[in-house]
């Protein structure tokens, strides 16, 4: 767990003087959030993979990429000393954010999994479901309303969706639109810093929550919807987010007309496949950000 390696360092720099890199989880700072984004390698569309560490040591993981890069992340945890998951997001069942749990869920020990009640018919979301089973793993359905704390400090809300949403398509074949419109939407908050994640929310469902949520959508940071495709990112939906940065999980850029709509905003835009690993930091009133591509390494 992060907190018995945190623990460790301490001991470490205590008796032997060890420094750490100031890109490290294991740095010493209890007042921190971090965010990070990993960059996931694979010659097709990777998926999403994001990991929140609360000040006081608490693990969420937003997803876990494709079933070919789930070693992959499963390293990238190992390099950060992190072997406990508190909370695994399960934001859909589309391959691109669960198949990388197929590998995660074997090697890692996850405390509680939460994602919407979907179904869905692929081998990748049927087999995630059987391992989840095998290996007796909490899990929790949620919805919009619900909200809990990663660690003592970090609230996190789910905006969407509803639970009359997922009543009314429970037995239902969704096409690919529907199912990504049906992605939970987290609001993460510390202190006086917010955090907005959207998975692959779709232009109508942005224009719903407009309707429905305009007045808590603002956020320091926007996860860009959909990978940053031309799907998502309607001029509205980011004018009422009015997001100082926005984050671009994707290793094949989708659509250099979002981007440059982020850029006309204002919003300062990093995308995993320009910038490689990016990591988040905040002490609860200010952000700062830092990129594999400006470190000149792995952000280990």
């Amino acid at each position: 767990m992060v907190s018995f390696y945190r623990s460790l360092a301490i001991i470490l720099v205590l008796m032997l003087g060890v420094g750490l890199s100031p890109n490290s989880i294991l740095a010493i700072n209890n007042d921190e959030l971090q965010i990070r984004y990993f960059d996931l390698e694979a010659d097709r569309k990777s998926g999403d993979a994001i990991l929140i560490v609360s000040p006081d040591g608490r693990t969420l993981l937003i997803d876990a990429g494709i079933a070919e890069t789930g070693i992959q992340l499963s390293n990238d945890l190992g390099q950060l000393g992190i072997d406990h998951i508190d909370y695994a997001v399960a934001t859909h069942p589309h391959h691109d954010h669960i198949g990388g749990y197929l590998t995660i869920l074997e090697q890692v020990e996850v405390g509680t999994l939460l994602l919407p009640d979907l179904t869905h018919s692929t081998k990748a979301y049927s087999a995630f479901k059987k391992l989840i089973l095998a290996k007796d793993v909490d899990y929790k359905y949620v919805k919009e309303g619900d909200r809990f704390y990663l660690g003592n400090e970090v609230e996190i809300e789910v905006l969407h969706p509803s639970q009359e949403m997922l009543e009314q398509v429970k037995r239902e074949k969704l096409s690919t639109s529907e199912m990504n419109n049906l992605s939970l939407v987290l609001k993460v908050t510390y202190k006086n810093n917010t955090f907005l994640f959207t998975s692959d929310l779709y232009k109508k469902l942005e224009k719903e929550l407009l309707e429905k949520k305009k007045d808590v959508l603002q956020a320091d940071l926007l996860h860009a919807p959909h990978h940053g495709d031309r799907t998502s990112s309607s001029i509205d939906f980011i004018d009422a987010v009015n997001p100082k940065y926005i984050i671009i999980s994707a290793n094949i850029l989708q659509s250099k007309k979002v981007i440059n709509r982020y850029v006309k905003r204002g919003s300062k835009v990093l995308a995993t496949r320009i910038n490689g690993d990016i990591l988040i930091r905040s002490d609860g009133d200010n952000i700062s950000v830092i990129t594999e591509k400006e470190n000149g390494d792995r952000l280990f």
